[in-house]
């Protein structure tokens, strides 16, 4: 047994030295379809926040469909652990999924949704740039998110997916209209949107950036079905624009439901968040 101490010690000495790439190479050498497997802290792209964790399932096939889930946190905050135990179940039922970070808005370092945007599109590359490495799908992802998730979802889905890779989305109370004088009315609307965005409304081009950064607005008649969760009682994201939205996909003709959930609010807990993962496991496994 003592014997045995030493080399443990010199492995785990090698863990925390190794770069991210000797990481992700060692995780990936012990790779098997014949269970379930998390791979943890890999690198999709240059920036440190551009990490991910990706449960893969047991038995997948370069045909097995991938969801990409998308931490909330006023754009500002927050980290891919929110999602930890969401992307074991969907690896579970047949799912390939991961929880990712990415880089957080900024003023003073110029990040704004437009670079947010193309951190979870850049996610996508990755993990299709690994289809045979990983035995998941290259063409077939979903997006899903919570708050400034859910909008990243969304705007990922409908402005970042010219090849058709993405096939759906799912918004847990994510922010669709930044010009909605309900949603701009809830405190502290401006001082958060000015962050993502860069200007405000009022300023020259403010009004036409925050269309761009809105699903509301950008949303088009080729955009991916899309299902909308949201809680009658949120204070932070009016259930309104949620309504809104949802009008907006049914001018549209894009498929879509706004899953109602009466009495709750923006974060959920209990049998509100059960009824959310739920919804949100059987559109993917409907519409992947």
């Amino acid at each position: 047994m003592k014997a045995l101490k030493i080399p443990f010690v010199i492995f785990v000495f090698i863990l925390l030295t190794a770069s991210c790439k000797k990481v992700e190479e060692f995780q990936e050498g012990v790779l098997t379809t014949k269970k379930c497997q998390t791979l943890y802290s890999i690198s999709y792209g240059s920036d440190r926040r551009n990490q991910m964790d990706i449960s893969l399932p047991k038995g997948r096939t370069a045909n097995t469909p991938v969801v990409i889930l998308i931490h909330g946190g006023a754009w500002v905050m927050g980290s891919r652990t929110y999602f930890s135990s969401d992307i074991k179940k969907f690896a579970d039922d047949g799912i390939a999924c991961a929880t990712i970070n990415y880089r957080y808005a900024s003023e003073r370092k110029g990040i704004h949704a437009a670079e947010l945007v193309n951190d979870i599109r850049k996610a996508i590359d990755f993990i299709s740039s690994k289809s045979e490495e990983w035995q998941v799908s290259s063409e077939r992802f979903g997006l899903a998110g919570h708050s400034a998730g859910g909008h990243l979802a969304m705007m990922t889905a409908y402005t970042k997916n010219d090849d058709g890779k993405i096939k759906a989305c799912v918004s847990w109370a994510g922010p669709t209209d930044l010009l909605d004088d309900e949603q701009l009315g809830i405190s502290g609307s401006d001082e958060v949107f000015k962050v993502l965005v860069g200007q405000t409304p009022n300023s020259a081009g403010g009004n036409e950036a925050y269309r761009n950064a809105s699903p509301f607005w950008v949303v088009g008649g080729n955009s991916v079905p899309t299902l909308l969760i949201h809680g009658t009682e949120d204070p932070g994201v009016p259930y309104s624009t949620a309504v809104k939205m949802q009008n907006k996909l049914n001018e549209l003709g894009i498929p879509n439901t706004l899953h109602t959930m009466s009495g709750a609010y923006h974060i959920w807990t209990g049998n509100h968040l059960k009824e959310a993962r739920t919804a949100t496991e059987d559109w993917f496994q409907s519409e992947l």
